[in-house]
């Protein structure tokens, strides 16, 4: 009789997504220091990763160049990363953690491309890849948490961190209409990921509880303080 050999338990992959500002980078600190869990991004991934990904990517690329009439240099640089960042959550040690937080992933990385990117992320001429990379996705993200809080909250973190942001001296109208755009680009791209798989969603208002708070409220499974108007847009 043959041995049945046991397949490791897989990590809960989990993504935050929120406007400039919200304090993800907080979060993600208190949540790196919780046993059993592991914090990445599309900016983190091995170079060998990457370089396999730029090279899985070329017919895409060579698609979206195509449609969009553009080099596209900036896109394609972040979709690359996107599929090096997917190839890596497939490795079998990661079955080490319990939890992987991806701080800027595939939810931020396609609401960048809407909101940032050329203008052919945000219309019919990347729909069927927009699909294509929520499909791949689907099978590996298991939850996003949304950190949001008010414009005016928002603005005067962009005015006072120490890290400089392009928000940094704007208007409290600019600061507005740019989290509004992203908040509308998170949640077509949440639906559209829905569409190819369960995703659940849990929201969190960060001018309410701390960033350890939070970090606690995710891993407990806590109940989210949802708040439509913001989450929403």
């Amino acid at each position: 009789m043959g041995s049945v050999i046991a397949t490791p338990p897989r990590p809960r992959i989990i993504e935050l997504i929120g406007p400039a500002g919200v304090g993800k980078s907080e979060v993600t600190a208190q949540l790196a220091r919780m046993p059993g869990v592991l914090c990445t991004s599309i900016w983190e991934v091995p170079l060998t990763e990457l370089a396999w990904a730029t090279f899985c990517t070329i017919p895409s690329a060579a698609m979206l160049v195509r449609r969009a009439g553009a080099p596209l240099s900036r896109e394609l640089r972040h979709i690359a990363r996107l599929r090096a960042l997917l190839n890596f959550l497939d490795r079998d040690e990661l079955s080490a953690y319990r939890y992987i937080v991806l701080d800027e992933g595939a939810i931020y990385t396609l609401a960048w491309l809407h909101v940032i990117g050329h203008s052919a992320f945000a219309d019919f001429r990347t729909n069927s890849w927009r699909h294509y990379v929520a499909a791949l996705w689907a099978a590996q993200l298991d939850e996003v948490i949304w950190l949001d809080a008010p414009d005016n909250v928002l603005a005067h973190r962009l005015r006072t961190r120490a890290k400089r942001h392009v928000l940094s001296h704007a208007s409290d109208r600019s600061v507005t209409a740019f989290s509004l755009r992203y908040r509308a680009a998170f949640n077509s791209t949440i639906g559209v990921f829905q569409r190819h798989g369960r995703l659940a969603v849990r929201d969190y208002r960060t001018d309410h509880h701390s960033a350890a708070e939070i970090a606690e409220l995710i891993m407990g499974g806590g109940e989210p303080a949802r708040l439509p108007e913001l989450a929403h847009g």
